[in-house]
């Protein structure tokens, strides 16, 4: 009797590790996909960055474009005074007159497409809202590198789960200890359900990023 009760107590220790195996292997294999995913946000990260910097320094561009016109129509509007005056005291001489309505033409010309609308090419709201376009693409970038380096910690924190979790049984399953493959489970349980959640539903516990151009 008592052999009997012992082979059966050997079959549910050994399916017990069994499963302790199965599970070993799983999450080393999870370990290695969570790695390459982290990986892979690395190098979507350093393309962000690149592109965050390429939108500053547009926005700064177009803002000193804007800065530069705006001082540029404060000129134009003393250039013009200074035309009228000219134009009155010259009225008399046809020729210096019809060169300084030529001018004044050239100068209101430009200065009205300064103040034209945000959809002309050229004009203070257009450079304005080009900048501010940018300064806010700019922002968005900041926001979404944030939340890729949240991804990517959240990543390494899995793969440091699994590995645990396959150490944990693979020491238990040598040892043919109980004591260490319960921890096993649930370390290595907590890192696959974390990894299902950043991997298929991340805005659970992440902002996700915003696709910008």
């Amino acid at each position: 009797m008592s052999d009997k009760y012992d082979n059966k107590g050997v079959h549910r220790l050994s399916g017990f590790f069994l499963i302790d195996t199965i599970l070993v292997i799983a999450v080393s294999i999870l370990a290695v996909y969570s790695t390459i995913l982290a990986a892979e946000f690395s190098i979507l990260k350093d393309d962000m960055q690149i592109s965050s910097l390429a939108h500053l320094t547009r926005s700064m561009d177009w803002l000193n474009d804007y800065n530069e016109e705006k001082i540029g129509e404060r000129l134009l509007k003393a250039q013009i005074d200074n035309l009228n005056l000219s134009l009155q005291k010259s009225s008399n001489n046809i020729t210096n007159s019809a060169l300084l309505i030529q001018s004044l033409d050239d100068y209101k010309s430009h200065l009205t497409l300064l103040g034209a609308d945000k959809n002309t090419i050229g004009s203070l709201l257009n450079l304005k809202n080009n900048a501010e376009t940018e300064n806010n693409q700019f922002l968005q970038a900041l926001k979404n590198i944030s939340s890729v380096s949240k991804i990517i910690g959240i990543y390494e924190l899995v793969t440091i789960l699994l590995i645990i979790g396959a150490g944990l049984g693979g020491m238990a399953e040598i040892a043919r200890n109980k004591l260490l493959a319960y921890p096993a489970f649930i370390v290595g349980g907590i890192g696959v359900i974390i990894l299902f959640i950043v991997t298929f539903i991340p805005s659970l516990i992440i902002e996700t990023p915003t696709a910008i151009h």
